[in-house]
């Protein structure tokens, strides 16, 4: 058997880094009011969710876009993509247009304020990968890769089938 002490220290470790990481979501939130040089972008950051930056993130990175491609792209789903969009366009960071031929499909784009907006946040992402690039180049190649079969295999247990 494995030692229990082990296992407890894992459990409070996984507890303690999740939480600690959500917590990080206002702090980008933060670092992009902060690098904001635009009052009224200012504005629009502080009333958006990270859902919304996400889905921002998905329409800059492959527009022309619809709703369905920001769902497959993004993981989020689609009645949450749905409500995010109409609050992105109230906000004037994207414009819908519907297809000529197809009244039910709409392209989705980035507006100049939204394409700014995309441009922050990518910096942001840009620094984010930066710092985690630098952090993970403290573990060998061997414990890299025991990580990444950790966290595989961590993302398929279920706790409910058993």
């Amino acid at each position: 058997m494995r030692d229990i002490n082990l296992i407890s220290e894992i459990e409070k470790a996984l507890f303690e880094a999740v939480t600690r990481h959500q917590s990080d979501i206002e702090a980008e939130k933060q670092w992009l009011l902060t690098n904001c040089e635009k009052t009224n972008l200012s504005i629009i950051i502080s009333d958006l969710t990270v859902t919304a930056f996400h889905i921002l993130d998905a329409i800059g990175r492959f527009q022309p876009i619809n709703s369905i491609n920001i769902t497959k792209n993004s993981n989020i789903p689609k009645g949450t993509v749905s409500k995010n969009i109409k609050k992105l366009v109230s906000k004037n960071l994207i414009t819908k247009s519907p297809l000529p031929d197809n009244k039910k499909e709409a392209v989705i784009k980035l507006t100049p304020l939204g394409e700014e907006l995309f441009e922050l946040y990518k910096k942001l992402h840009r620094k984010f990968n930066l710092e985690f690039s630098d952090f993970l180049k403290r573990y060998s190649a061997e414990e890299l890769k025991f990580l990444i079969q950790f966290l595989k295999d961590f993302q398929n247990l279920t706790w409910i089938s058993r």
